[in-house]
């Protein structure tokens, strides 16, 4: 779980974690994606009607060209869409990713 950990927070390849967990790469890719499914959260359905809920958009730069283009940072990014719940600070939807130069309002 501390490769898995690791791998969400720094955003480094299994390629770059490897070596600092004294594995193979191919053992590291295989780690990391094993407990993906097990720590999906099942989505809620409905909410209090106290709740407050922020939508805020990111930019998430990726070298996946076919959705990705240059945005305000001159790098290939998408835009992605995200909702919290404002007292837990948990996500509770991401949106799907558009291209970079979308504006959030548009998103």
């Amino acid at each position: 779980m501390l490769l898995v950990t690791a791998y969400r927070r720094t955003n480094l390849t299994p390629r770059q974690l490897a070596p600092l967990f004294g594995v193979s790469k191919s053992a590291a890719d295989r780690i990391i994606s094993h407990p993906d499914p097990l720590l999906a959260l099942k989505p809620r359905s409905r909410f209090r009607k106290s709740t407050v809920l922020i939508v805020d958009g990111t930019l998430v730069p990726t070298r996946n060209h076919t959705v990705a283009e240059h945005s305000k940072n001159y790098r290939y990014s998408t835009n992605h869409q995200v909702v919290i719940d404002a007292d837990t600070r948990l996500v509770v939807v991401v949106g799907r990713p558009l291209p970079g130069n979308r504006n959030d309002c548009k998103a």
